[in-house]
């Protein structure tokens, strides 16, 4: 006979998350994972100047704030057919790079780090459910010390962003045309000696703590494992129209490699809290919300490419790269994120180093060219997508599908699942008392933000447009 069990809310992470499991005996045999956070951003994103775009959806996440800052002044780039200089291009990476930075180092120690390192007894950690603590004292008390120093780790990257954005989190900068702050060489070098210090405490404990939790833990390299599908959307643009990625954008299934395709990817409701309207339009069908509606259990729509589930993130990236050669297991994923923290503090470095002391490298033109347009890049968390549809320079439409749209897709109509119900189906829970902890660290692992599933209804209950993340 199965047992249910309901694991809400789950903690340390953005947003309000659920997760519903079924057990068989000890083993995971289904699972949902379900956002109940409902919030309105498309409403207003319409009516407003399409150049409003990279101030106004920085907003929907204060973690990755300047992600959707980014791709939000790709696409206003691309419908003015902005010119970037190299300058710009810089800047506009140092910042999203330490965006990322504080990002990732507070991920592994303030979110994950308690799952696997016993905390003091003291606020906040009293009653921690830590029932499977292998650590001996000795490295246990400096992972402890470690959590307390990433927190200033974490601060360094928000003042990189803060030096050249003017503050952090939701910058002001980072704009279309390019970015409107001058590089002065006192800002460079309060941010290479920022960087330099983050660099250092990523290399001498975020990585020797990350390979400890991994070896203590390696059995996690066998939990929490999904199918071999990776995607990601690239990172780091660079050349006068933000043509070039850094980092390639790629599609990964059964080790062939293929650049992603926009026309590829679908949205599925078959088991999110909406009915479909009249507009065939997979991107902008008018839905409804139903959250009495049979079978559903979430906001969040499944997505998928050609038809199938992808995972994103920095273990995407790393694997693409051909930096990291592991799976796609529970450690697999945070190991990736540490490993990514220090490839990026080196490049950050390069780029400060390659800055020109000089005015603000921004050439804003005035007349757009389409009415129409995509931009896509990956967020700290995996891939992001803008787009929207424009008339007189104001919005008529702007949708958005984010990394954890991706990572927490609900099961579509033939009963495909997102990648982390994947990863939870068929975990055995070695003992009952480990359940939440076995849980905790697989969904953790995927870095959620379920601020994201974002709708909007009038007062007559009718829906007026949705933003998705």
């Amino acid at each position: 006979m199965q047992k249910r069990i309901i694991f809400s809310p789950v903690t340390r992470l953005s947003g309000l998350l659920s997760i519903e499991v079924f057990l068989d005996r000890n083993r995971v045999v289904d699972a949902n994972v379900s956002s109940t956070m409902f919030r309105g951003f498309e409403w207003i994103m319409r009516n407003r100047n399409i150049t409003d775009a990279v101030y106004l959806t920085q907003r929907v996440c204060g973690i990755c704030s300047l992600a959707h800052g980014a791709v939000a002044g790709y696409l206003v780039d691309a419908i003015y057919d902005n010119d970037i200089n190299e300058n710009a291009q810089y800047l506009r990476n140092i910042m999203l790079g330490a965006d990322f930075l504080q990002n990732h180092i507070r991920h592994f120690y303030l979110f994950s780090i308690p799952d696997f390192v016993k905390m003091p007894e003291r606020p906040p950690f009293l009653g921690q459910n830590l029932a499977d603590a292998r650590l001996n004292e000795r490295d246990n008390e400096a992972l402890v010390r470690h959590y307390f120093d990433s927190i200033k780790a974490s601060q360094e990257s928000h003042q990189i962003l803060s030096l050249f954005g003017g503050k952090a989190p939701h910058q002001h900068s980072f704009v279309h045309g390019g970015v409107s702050v001058p590089v002065t060489s006192d800002n460079v070098n309060q941010a290479l000696a920022l960087i330099q210090s983050i660099k250092e405490f990523i290399i001498s404990r975020m990585i020797p703590d990350t390979q400890l939790i991994s070896r203590t833990y390696n059995d996690y390299y066998n939990i929490g494992v999904t199918p071999g599908r990776l995607l990601s959307f690239g990172l780091f643009k660079f050349g006068l129209k933000n043509q070039n990625n850094l980092w390639p954008a790629g599609v990964l299934e059964d080790g062939d490699l293929l650049g992603p395709k926009l026309e590829l990817i679908s949205e599925d409701i078959s088991h999110s809290w909406f009915v479909k309207g009249d507009d065939g339009n997979a991107y902008e069908e008018q839905i409804k919300p139903n959250p009495y509606k049979p079978g559903a259990y979430t906001w969040v729509k499944s997505v998928k490419y050609d038809g199938k589930s992808f995972q994103g993130g920095p273990l995407a990236r790393m694997i693409l790269l051909g930096r990291y050669r592991g799976g796609t297991s529970t450690m697999d994923r945070i190991y990736a994120r540490s490993l990514e923290a220090f490839y990026i503090s080196q490049l950050m470095e390069e780029w400060l180093y390659k800055l020109k002391p000089g005015p603000a490298p921004i050439n804003q033109k005035t007349e757009p060219v389409v009415t129409e347009a995509a931009a896509i890049t990956d967020a700290m968390k995996g891939p992001l997508l803008h787009r929207t549809q424009i008339e007189n320079e104001q919005i008529e439409k702007y949708n958005i599908i984010t990394p954890t749209m991706w990572n927490f897709s609900p099961k579509d109509d033939s009963g495909q699942l997102g990648p982390a119900e994947d990863a939870l189906i068929g975990t055995v829970i070695p003992k009952p008392n480990m359940l939440f902890a076995v849980l905790g660290r697989i969904v953790r692992s995927f870095d959620p933000c379920l601020s994201c599933a974002t709708h909007v209804i009038d007062c007559s209950g009718n829906v007026i447009g949705e933003l998705k993340i």
